[in-house]
């Protein structure tokens, strides 16, 4: 399917590397849980999991319901702190993680594959920065995809405790670099990789996306 394969990038898997799907949140105005969206019969936390194995040789899922992931081999650890959002998500990832580069993948991104996974991965080790992000074509940072190295764990922390739940809170505490995107879209990537679903009306987009691309290669 051309929405998920791409082979720019080989399938390289880092072994310094832990991937982590936030399968938590309210999801109000989806009013059901994102993880559990179908797209060409997987559930997006099925697929974000089948991504993240790609490049990193372990895979957590934090929070979601407690339904059956044995198929997948991978361990479901609850929120930390529940009802604090993503960032609550990263901080309970940075917990359990047991590598210094942690990559986060959000189940509200349909159109992330693994080549962009990869490619800021490589870049997160390049940098050696806290944190890796990249950017979306309006300039907006998309931290649901990115690198965090384990070292953020304290000024994570130091956010929640201060009542500060937006993603970016803790930022001017640490070392971080934006991937640009002029850099992502020479390298071939295409403005829909960060389009997400926050909506029924996003999801119904992103499903007819996914029957046109089967469709055409059939």
């Amino acid at each position: 399917m051309a929405l998920m394969t791409d082979h720019r990038v080989p399938p390289v898997r880092f072994d310094s590397l832990t991937g982590f799907v936030l399968a938590g949140g309210a999801s109000r105005r989806m009013g059901r849980s994102k993880a559990d969206l179908r797209l060409e019969g997987a559930t997006m936390v099925e697929r974000q999991i089948r991504l993240l194995r790609s490049v990193a040789r372990r895979v957590v899922v934090v929070g979601g319901s407690p339904g059956s992931l044995n198929d997948f081999n991978v361990l479901r650890i609850p929120d930390a702190l529940g009802g604090r959002g993503p960032l609550a998500g990263l901080y309970t990832a940075l917990l359990e993680s047991r590598t210094e580069f942690n990559l986060i993948l959000g189940c509200d991104l349909p159109f992330v594959n693994r080549c962009l996974l990869g490619f800021v991965a490589v870049r997160a080790f390049a940098a050696g920065c806290d944190v890796t992000v990249p950017r979306s074509q309006d300039g907006r940072m998309q931290p649901l995809c990115a690198v965090y190295h384990r070292r953020i764990l304290y000024a994570v922390r130091t956010s929640l405790e201060s009542g500060e739940n937006k993603f970016r809170s803790f930022f001017p505490r640490v070392c971080w670099k934006a991937i640009a995107w002029p850099e992502l879209a020479d390298a071939g990537f295409r403005p829909s990789m960060f389009s997400n679903m926050n909506t029924p009306e996003d999801y119904e987009r992103a499903r007819i996306r996914y029957e046109i691309a089967g469709a055409g290669h059939a």
